[in-house]
């Protein structure tokens, strides 16, 4: 049966997470990993600096031999890195597991990273977190359900935060033609920063049409 498993990572442990250092108010979501013969090749979504910036600091990581812009949206961009497989780290714990990345998020105002995996056996969940250990990487499980919990839970597979933050929007009239709120002023209700507003809808409406338009019972 599919499992779900939700764990924090610290901001440590995770070589992107040193970028907090420079560029606090950014956040960052892993989109897909493609390992190679030589290299782990991460895409992921940086949102609230300008992209050149973020492209500069995200170079001069140890971890990353290249980063390259592949897209850019309002408030944010995607990027591709050509990861060292030589560090060893979560990303390689990921890359050699039979776990599947489904979300990844890190922001600067909270030093940490949240990694959500879906697996088919608990054996291949035990074995990625004896990896994780014997790499001294800082993992802790938040949460751990079932696909079908998920899928019933009523939430269409939105976290609390997101759920959150598209309700707000809703109510506030973000979505109205015109507008009656901006992002500011639900970053100021929720007590977030804007980028993480951002983010969060930006990953709630994926959730929701995965979930609702696109999803069917063959699906996962």
């Amino acid at each position: 049966m599919a499992t779900i498993a939700e764990f924090t990572v610290g901001g440590d442990d995770f070589p992107l997470g040193s970028i907090f250092e420079e560029l606090p108010t950014v956040t960052v979501e892993l989109d897909r990993l493609v390992p190679t013969n030589k290299t782990i090749l991460p895409y992921f979504w940086v949102w609230g600096r300008d992209m050149e910036r973020v492209a500069d600091v995200i170079a001069d990581q140890p971890e990353i031999l290249s980063v390259t812009i592949v897209d850019e949206l309002e408030g944010g961009g995607l990027f591709r890195a050509v990861w060292d497989e030589q560090k060893e780290g979560i990303l390689t714990a990921i890359a050699e597991s039979d776990v599947v990345l489904t979300r990844g998020e890190g922001t600067g105002e909270r030093g940490k990273w949240v990694f959500e995996f879906r697996v088919e056996s608990l054996d291949s969940l035990s074995e990625f977190q004896q990896y994780c250990r014997e790499h001294d990487i800082d993992l802790t499980l938040n949460r751990l359900f079932t696909l079908a919990e998920m899928q019933t839970g009523g939430k269409y597979n939105l976290t609390s935060e997101q759920h959150e933050a598209l309700v707000l929007a809703f109510n506030e009239g973000y979505y109205n033609d015109p507008r009656e709120t901006n992002l500011e002023e639900l970053a100021e209700m929720l007590g977030i920063t804007r980028p993480s507003v951002t983010s969060r809808l930006h990953r709630g409406y994926r959730n929701l049409i995965g979930s609702t338009l696109i999803h069917t019972k063959g699906g996962d």
